[in-house]
């Protein structure tokens, strides 16, 4: 069994649909504690999601608090789906498999608070959440992050502030500095 997990409840029908890799998807994961991560809207912005070597998922907040402000009171719902049909290695995570065509539900979980549940999923060991730290090793490891999905996701730097406040809040100085780094004045 895989599962799905969605803000939307009371579904029957999963179906592909677009997010950064650009192409129509079903999405679906194997562990339901890191499946949990995705119950709520986020993105590469608010956590740097890794696996370590046994195969934990360790998730690192990219602001102060980003984890309380995503996942507080918020709830979601988990659809159980059969395997069949879903490729791996399809994306660059690991994890995550997809599928190109619509997908039944076979059962739905609906999970009323999932910033406890998460809690629990951390105290039992299936996922490790790092709080934001303000030391260099954490706060370059996260610049290095931000910078590469600023990059390979084409953010209009001109423009994101604007746009998006984590981008005016959390990452002002990254955006300005890229943009004096991309102005020409350092090549020969």
């Amino acid at each position: 069994m895989l599962y799905h997990i969605s803000q939307k409840a009371d579904l029957k029908i999963l179906k592909p649909f677009i997010s950064s890799h650009g192409k129509a998807y079903v999405y679906a994961i194997e562990n339901l504690a890191v499946g949990l991560l995705f119950g709520v809207k986020k993105d590469d912005f608010d956590f740097l999601l890794s696996t370590d070597e046994k195969m934990v998922t360790n998730v690192y907040e990219c602001y102060p608090n980003a984890f309380e402000k995503i996942y507080w009171k918020k709830d979601c719902s988990v659809y159980e789906v059969e395997e069949s049909g879903f490729q791996r290695g399809m994306t660059s995570w690991e994890p995550e498999l997809v599928c190109e065509n619509e997908v039944a539900v076979v059962r739905e979980i609906k999970i009323e608070n999932i910033y406890q549940r998460l809690l629990e999923e951390e105290q039992k060991g299936s996922l490790v959440i790092h709080r934001y730290q303000y030391n260099d090793e954490y706060r370059k490891m996260i610049a290095a992050h931000v910078v590469d999905r600023l990059v390979r996701f084409h953010i209009d730097l001109d423009r994101c502030m604007e746009q998006d406040h984590r981008f005016a809040t959390y990452y002002k100085e990254l955006i300005q500095g890229l943009l004096v780094l991309m102005d020409g004045h350092l090549l020969q």
